[in-house]
């Protein structure tokens, strides 16, 4: 992690010297040395990474880590200084930033006789990994189509599982359970006979299909399963409490002839909390669910069908491997040797005991290697990371765990973090690809390095998802939007990868996870008590958590100078924010991230105006989501210079501040995407309108309204790709718009490929 770490402040620090050029003029060659300095200590990590599990070393790692944030800090708080700062007095910001310097280039010099003590060699580029030239990712696929998804072994018991499904015979089974452990393809299986075109037609009045998992909330679970089976009612359905929702849950299936999914259902008392919502007799409507424990199914129905799948033959699990690693669309090497490589799978594909999801890692790792010399690599490693499977009991789920580590130390350094980024979202999670995109940029996980030309930084992110789903490490659904700016709408992972991802998070410092929860004594529940100077957290607000701890959390001290990001998740609908929040939010000062989304209540002393005031103090951020809170709008924004991603889009009434500028926006000139409230604003309380001039480098504007929005501005925004327009007033307002529109649209550098307007 460290070598992705040193390669991400290498970027960042390239990107400020040509974005901020004029700034930093009388300091490049000052940060150009660190550059160097860090380009040169990351030629010995690979070395360092190996021996890791050596306590000295692993301390090592941790300390080049932070310098690398170190030198980027400082570099930064150069920049915002600057930029606020009047020339005359510039010159006490220079003399200390040469000295923060000359502090990092001996600390660094310190790390070099380190090396040398420890034996630690330094390796050259070319040979750190077979996926990277100079450093830049080597891309294996493009993904400009689905690929049809890889299905071996299990046609025969899709076939018969429909045939049960669609029996209404009178000793027909109620119930098909799907049994079995971790990583045999329950799931996949499920999809198949959910997606089955029989399925679709004796099904036709009613599918459903909800994921339940290790945590669940009764109300979610009906409410889901209700939208998927009456979409037109949504609005009302979240409205309903238990009982509406249990009454209205019978009635469907009263009347309709429907399937119901549920996946991943791991506790009987899961099940006891849903079962009043399904029919005890006779139904029109079936169940399907699966599970790791037979005892569920059992439990949920003694007259159901439970279905057990077996683990791959040898001859299936070749083939799935071979599907996977070797199909055509692959840049292979056209000489190499494919009758060894055929031995060779066949061998190492016995380690995988016949287990679909270790089949499909394995091969993820074989398709980005392409000649023979990489494959045998690839078998030598495979025979320490995995012994040949001779059952499937807790001992080898502890060896699919290892397998699953292999696969990720497997990874380009870009790769990692970004992966690890995923464990920080809920288990069964869908991810919204485009805010995913957007947090790793932020964070620096996407590197300027690995732009092709004419690409944004976004389609980075999509490279670096899409060399993930090739490996098999993350599941995605394709966009069914051609006009979309992704190719991917959601991600998630799999439950052992999740497991996997928690655990090389925790051994790594990646960030700190915060439960507060009610009726828990202890306010602070983490993952991994960090020692590294700069962290990343995630907060979960439990549905009834204590806001005493909570207020607490946020208001003692402690070094807040280390947290980089902030995400605040709220579980199952949590009804109101902390008020130390708003009081205290400035204390983190340091943050790249900050995310509160989904909350409309806040308690106590939590003020509009604090909290306003006290983010505009967050100077280092890159990203902040208020999107779906009641926040205000304030000023204190374009304090925000570094900002990359700004939501506001809020849909209840907002309150603009009488003293909010028309230009608050315009000193930004890092904002990407921007997505603005949802209705009409009234700027300064007269007719002055907001103003985006200087926001050339936007590529996303969302909400823009003409009422508020300054019309003429849209013509320098050369850079957007994505636009959604609000058209308010008369029909010379309409004209207006159309023909900057149209300016932008025909200009020889314009990018614009979404237009949506609502007049």
């Amino acid at each position: 992690m460290a070598e992705a770490i040193v390669s991400i402040v290498v970027g960042r620090l390239t990107d400020l010297l040509i974005e901020k050029a004029l700034i930093l003029q009388e300091v490049r060659d000052e940060i150009e040395v660190a550059v160097a300095g860090l380009v040169r200590i990351k030629t010995f990590l690979p070395d360092a990474d190996s021996r890791m599990d050596v306590e000295r070393i692993h301390i090592l790692l941790r300390d080049v880590r932070d310098l690398a944030y170190e030198a980027e800090h400082a570099v930064e708080s150069f920049v915002i200084k600057a930029s606020s700062t009047k020339k005359p007095f510039q010159w006490m910001n220079r003399g200390k930033f040469s000295r923060k310097m000359k502090d990092i280039q001996k600390k660094m010099s310190i790390f070099f006789d380190l090396f040398s003590d420890y034996n630690i060699r330094p390796t050259s580029e070319s040979s750190t990994s077979s996926n990277r030239e100079s450093g830049k990712l080597k891309r294996f696929h493009s993904f400009t189509t689905p690929e049809p998804q890889i299905f071996v072994g299990f046609h025969e018991d899709v076939e018969c599982l429909v045939r049960h499904l669609v029996n209404e015979a009178d000793d027909s089974y109620p119930l098909i359970s799907i049994c079995g452990m971790g990583g045999l393809g329950k799931t996949t299986l499920a999809q198949k006979i959910y997606n089955h075109s029989a399925i679709k037609t004796h099904f036709a009045a009613g599918l459903a299909w909800v994921t339940i998992s290790r945590k669940w909330q009764t109300d979610r679970v009906l409410q889901r399963i209700l939208i998927c089976l009456v979409p037109g009612n949504k609005d009302s359905i979240l409205n309903m409490d238990t009982d509406k929702l249990v009454e209205y849950m019978l009635q469907i299936q009263g009347r309709k002839k429907c399937l119901i999914v549920l996946d991943d259902i791991w506790s009987t008392d899961a099940w006891d909390a849903l079962k009043a919502a399904f029919p005890a007799g006779k139904s029109m409507s079936k169940l399907m669910l699966t599970s790791r424990n037979a005892e569920v199914a059992e439990h949920v129905n003694l007259d159901g069908f439970i279905h057990k799948p077996e683990c791959l033959s040898p001859e299936q699990s070749w083939e799935l491997l071979r599907l996977k690693a070797l199909h055509t669309g692959n840049c292979l090497d056209i000489t190499r040797d494919v009758k060894r490589m055929e031995e060779l799978g066949r061998e190492m594909v016995e380690h995988c005991a016949g287990l679909p999801l270790a089949i499909v890692v394995l091969g993820g790792i074989l398709v980005t290697k392409p000649s023979l010399r990489e494959w045998e690599k690839v078998y030598r490693d495979s025979k320490s990371s995995l012994k040949a499977g001779k059952g499937l009991d807790k001992d080898y789920q502890r060896e699919i765990l290892s397998f699953l580590i292999w696969s990720y130390n497997d990874l380009p350094p870009q790769l990692k973090p970004c992966f690890l980024y995923l464990s920080k979202f809920s288990e069964d999670e869908s991810i919204d690809i485009e805010t995913l995109y957007q947090l790793w940029i932020a964070e620096g996980m996407i590197l300027s390095s690995d732009k092709r030309e004419g690409e944004t930084m976004i389609q980075v992110a999509e490279s670096y998802m899409g060399e993930l789903v090739q490996r098999s490490m993350v599941q995605v659904r394709f966009n069914n939007v051609e006009s979309s700016l992704t190719k991917f709408e959601d991600c998630s992972l799999h439950d052992l990868m999740r497991d996997m991802s928690l655990l090389q998070a925790k051994a790594e410092d990646f960030f700190e996870e915060i439960h507060f929860q009610s009726g828990n004594e202890f306010h602070l529940k983490s993952t991994t008590e960090s020692r590294s100077a700069s962290t990343r957290v995630v907060i979960h607000l439990g549905e009834e958590y204590s806001s005493k701890k909570a207020n607490y959390y946020f208001s003692k001290k402690r070094n807040e100078k280390c947290y980089r990001s902030i995400l605040l998740l709220g579980e199952f609908g949590t009804r109101s924010l902390p008020w130390a929040l708003g009081s205290h939010v400035a204390n983190f000062r340091f943050l790249k991230v900050f995310s509160v989304e989904n909350y409309t209540n806040f308690s106590g002393a939590f003020s509009h105006i604090n909290f306003g005031r006290a983010v505009g103090s967050l100077v280092y951020l890159r990203y902040l989501s208020l999107r779906d809170t009641n926040l205000l709008i304030f000023p204190s924004l374009q304090k925000l210079v570094l900002l990359q991603t700004l939501k506001l889009d809020i849909s209840d009434k907002i309150y603009v501040l009488p003293w909010l500028s028309r230009d608050v926006l315009v000193k930004m000139d890092c904002l990407r995407h921007l997505y603005l409230p949802k209705f009409k604003v009234d700027v300064l309380g007269r007719k002055s309108k907001l103003r985006f001039n200087r926001l050339s480098k936007l590529e996303t504007l969302e909400n823009f309204d003409t009422s508020w929005c300054e019309v003429k501005d849209l013509r320098e925004l050369i850079n957007l790709r994505k636009l959604t327009v609000t058209v308010r007033g008369s029909y010379d307002i309409l004209e207006e718009m159309m023909k900057n529109l149209d300016d932008l649209a025909s200009s020889a550098s314009s990018c614009l490929r979404c237009r949506y307007c609502l007049l």
